[in-house]
């Protein structure tokens, strides 16, 4: 169901999307805290949920990060990933031959190219000013081609304890081929109402709420509010950063479901909440520095134990 418009339902959200917004945005460049390039980014992001930067990423780094992709099936059981060639929701560990159907998750554990991508300075320090804190890298989804997600907001699934204190990151890591099932997006979205599941929260419950109702409410009432509907066509090193609640998707495909569309998905939150997992897997508490800037978390790997080699994962989702 919908809340009123302009009704908070008690959530704290990121100053970005708060009323005063602008205003605050002003102070800030008039205080010199931020350059002007800054200050352009954040209102855009303030305005569209959302803000995309071309080739922003060096070529070095996206190609070290794919080389290390494409020879991850050299550390069998080092991973997790999908299972979609089975049709299967729970996820496996990986294995020893190499595949490009199956999305992975939490690259960043293992694979230092994967931390020098998503937690790159020009990603971290827009960040730390949507956060006023220094980002904490939470989930991360690397996509070797599209997986067809529905209409839905972050929020609806990628929790954390403060709900809309979260933000994401979209990275192309090869060119974008029209029909290969595109990431899409409305235009303002953000600024829907909240809408609230059957337990009153933001978070669906994947037994007692229809997703199929939930996709098809989000996707009426963005195109009733007139927000426009746009395809991120990236090439290799562009960056789509989102607010937690922007609406978006996987456009339909045209082309054959193997069809390539390597990018990598990262979620943060600030460091002054944390994953709302926390709850239930007390043994994945610990938080990694990266360099002084950023911290990374995993659900699926216990990070106490990180050493010199790559850590095995520890994941109750695995089946």
């Amino acid at each position: 169901m919908w809340a009123a418009a302009g009704d908070d339902c008690g959530m704290e959200p990121l100053w970005t999307d708060r009323p005063d917004a602008t205003a605050r945005l002003e102070a800030l460049y008039k205080g010199r805290k931020i350059r002007k390039a800054e200050r352009d980014d954040l209102a855009h992001f303030i305005e569209h949920g959302w803000i995309i930067w071309r080739n922003a990423i060096e070529p070095e780094l996206i190609d070290a990060f794919v080389r290390d992709i494409r020879g991850y099936h050299e550390h069998p059981e080092k991973f997790v990933t999908t299972n979609h060639r089975q049709g299967q929701s729970k996820l496996k560990l990986s294995g020893s031959t190499p595949d490009r159907f199956e999305s992975l998750f939490d690259l960043y554990v293992n694979l230092p190219s994967a931390l020098a991508v998503c937690l790159h300075s020009r990603i971290v320090r827009f960040l730390t000013l949507v956060f006023e804190s220094k980002p904490v890298a939470m989930q991360q989804l690397l996509f070797q081609r599209s997986n067809m997600h529905a209409v839905h907001q972050d929020t609806s699934v990628v929790a954390v304890q403060e709900i809309l204190q979260l933000a994401a990151s979209w990275i192309a890591l090869e060119d974008v081929v029209e029909g290969s099932g595109e990431l899409a997006f409305f235009d303002r979205s953000h600024k829907l109402p909240h809408y609230l599941f059957k337990n009153g929260t933001k978070r669906i419950n994947w037994i007692e709420d229809d997703h199929a109702v939930y996709a098809k409410a989000l996707e009426d009432a963005c195109r009733k509010a007139g927000y426009e509907y746009q395809r991120f066509l990236a090439k290799k090193g562009d960056v789509l950063i989102w607010s937690a609640d922007l609406v978006h998707l996987s456009h339909p495909r045209r082309l054959p479901e193997d069809t390539s569309r390597l990018s990598c998905v990262t979620h943060y939150h600030p460091e002054t909440t944390y994953p709302f997992w926390f709850h239930y897997h007390k043994d994945h508490h610990t938080i990694l520095p990266y360099e002084d800037r950023a911290f990374y978390v995993s659900m699926h790997y216990l990070l106490n134990e990180a050493g010199s080699g790559m850590l095995r994962p520890h994941s109750s989702m695995v089946g």
